[in-house]
């Protein structure tokens, strides 16, 4: 039962880091953009945006389809 839950800490901590590491990456790229005067600040911040909609449309998904997991083993 514990190697259970370790498992399941370990998939949802490893499903969690990599889209929070991306939109940390977009968040310092658009903030490096701002600072600099980009002129292509607006075509930067409208693909953030959209990729970003992706990343956490990706995480909610995720989240969602583990707590459905959960729920079946009950």
């Amino acid at each position: 039962m514990e190697k259970q839950n370790y498992r399941q800490l370990i998939s949802i901590s490893k499903s969690n880091v990599l889209p929070a590491f991306g939109l940390a990456i977009l968040i310092f790229f658009n903030g490096l953009a701002y600072l600099n005067n980009s002129i292509f600040l607006d075509k930067i911040i409208m693909g953030s945006f959209i990729v970003g909609l992706v990343l956490f449309s990706k995480v909610r998904g995720e989240s969602n389809m583990e707590k459905s997991d959960t729920d079946e083993n009950f």
